[in-house]
């Protein structure tokens, strides 16, 4: 199938996208914001309702398990919260507690709460997660980036299963009793480990953006996806043209690689690389980030990216189909850091305004 000519798309060839130069002016932070900011030109979705309100802010992400419940990986609470009898003062509550423990909190499909997992947490058992996925079975797997562990619960929050992970950020789980990670140490993008902890395969060459090897890992950060047929998507987080990557998850072949070079998107690659530059020069710096949030259908295969505010959707053949910008039930402006999406709606998460749902479909730009 023939692509349009302003989307790159490569099978199993690592490209790095060609930019033509721009004037001076457009090189600027207030460029970068105004690249992702057009609303009045763009159209726009809004969400139909907020789900799960009790979730508040500092949530890290959301999946539905076999059992249809949904399970949400929410901050460090309180343990005195669990205990209607011990709970602090006001003045107290802007305190962290020594006893606080994240927890992923499950729910029903009209936002009661079910459960909690860990059932019964203990003090450092979790430190600081980053991601949690579900197997086919319901274990609940969950990547602990400060602490460097995956922990696995069983459905009903007792554990199953603890093993040390390098600096694993994004967690997918696949077939076999086999998990992806995402590290933010490896020499390699993706990272595929069994039950027992045991390494089974790295795969995934990183993109050169700085001669500072410690800023060039950084900038190779992504998120993590999968579908049915085993496939595992990377969406690079931070690399100037947005990309993203399609590998078989047994062989770590690179399948596909998706690149956006449109002319909208070339101010906000330019300034991301100026940034990256700064940054390499030892200049106080913050790299630009690109794709804030990656969702995958695991049944169709379409890919929706989000890129600050600007939502886009590609069907299986990789043609974008719809853009849009997106906003709250209250018209706030929404910079999804997660998309989720289900048969008939899409569940997009901002870690400050909560989870709302929005309709798949939206308009072609």
């Amino acid at each position: 199938m023939r692509v349009p000519p302003h989307y790159i798309f490569h099978p199993t060839v690592k490209r790095t996208a060609q930019i033509l130069p721009l004037p001076l002016a457009i090189l600027c932070a207030a460029v970068f914001s105004g690249a992702l900011m057009h609303a009045q030109e763009d159209p726009t979705l809004d969400a139909a309702r907020r789900r799960f309100p009790d979730v508040g802010a500092g949530f890290r992400a959301i999946r539905r398990g076999p059992d249809g419940a949904y399970y949400v990986l929410a901050p460090p609470t309180p343990s005195d919260h669990l205990d209607p009898s011990k709970r602090a003062t006001p003045s107290k509550r802007s305190q962290p507690s020594a006893h606080s423990t994240p927890v992923v909190l499950v729910f029903d499909s009209q936002g009661r709460k079910l459960r909690q997992i860990p059932a019964q947490p203990r003090p450092g058992e979790l430190v600081s997660p980053s991601s949690l996925d579900l197997d086919a079975s319901g274990r609940v797997y969950i990547a602990d980036q400060s602490a460097n562990t995956v922990s696995v619960f069983t459905a009903d929050g007792m554990p199953f299963a603890h093993f040390r992970v390098p600096e694993p950020t994004q967690i997918v789980t696949l077939p076999r009793d086999q998990f992806a990670v995402c590290s933010g140490n490896s020499e390699r993008l993706i990272a595929v480990y069994d039950l027992h902890g045991t390494l089974v395969r790295e795969f995934g060459e990183p993109t050169d953006l700085s001669d500072d090897a410690e800023l060039n890992q950084r900038l190779n950060g992504g998120h993590l996806a999968s579908d049915k047929a085993g496939n595992l998507y990377f969406a690079f987080r931070y690399l100037p043209e947005p990309t993203v990557r399609k590998y078989d998850s047994n062989s770590g072949y690179l399948l596909d690689e998706l690149t956006l070079t449109t002319l909208e998107l070339q101010p906000m690659a330019q300034s991301a690389r100026q940034e990256i530059a700064r940054a390499g020069l030892g200049k106080t710096a913050s790299p630009h980030e690109i794709i804030s949030a990656l969702g995958v259908d695991p049944e169709t295969q379409e890919v929706w990216l989000a890129l600050g505010n600007l939502l886009m959707h590609f069907d299986n053949a990789d043609n974008n189909t719809s853009s849009n910008r997106i906003y709250t039930t209250d018209r706030s402006r929404m910079v999804p850091d997660f998309v989720f999406v289900e048969k008939d709606d899409l569940l997009l998460g901002n870690y400050s305004l909560g989870i709302y749902e929005f309709p798949r479909s939206g308009k072609k730009k």
